[in-house]
């Protein structure tokens, strides 16, 4: 078993984009398919971006490689505004938790000693597995 990556960066949009490299480094390491990347950075670009959700001045990103998946942990977040958004079920919006439940296959909200720290698990098929690259 590996270490997990982690990545501590400003909770600033600008910095987000050095996040989003690091998870497509590791999705090629992991040679997984075009899809599967873009459901992973689009997943953590979601959460990044909502200003509402920074608890601190910095955020840190922590990618854990698991047997058939990758974890990414994000934190530490404002709890209950996460929360909030992922509970929200109003029919007019597309809500964090249906977007994040279309991208991976489980979401969770870990207390931490920090605060609060989204966790996000995707199931991984390299490509070599059958996976494919492009779109069709």
């Amino acid at each position: 078993m590996t270490a997990p990556i982690k990545l501590k960066i400003p909770h600033q949009s600008h910095y987000h984009g050095v996040a989003l490299l690091v998870v497509g480094g590791l999705a090629a390491r992991l040679d997984v398919s075009y899809e599967q990347l873009e459901d992973l950075q689009l997943a953590l670009e979601s959460v990044l971006e909502n200003g509402g959700y920074a608890w601190t001045s910095e955020v840190t990103v922590e990618l854990d490689v698991q047997d058939g998946g990758l974890a990414m942990i994000v934190g530490p977040l404002d709890g209950a505004a996460l929360k909030s958004d992922l509970e929200d079920e109003r029919e007019d919006r597309l809500a964090l938790g249906r977007l994040l439940g279309t991208l991976v296959e489980d979401v969770s909200v870990e207390r931490r000693e920090d605060g609060d720290w989204l966790r996000l698990e995707k199931r991984l098929q390299a490509v070599g597995s059958g996976g494919s690259r492009g779109r069709a």
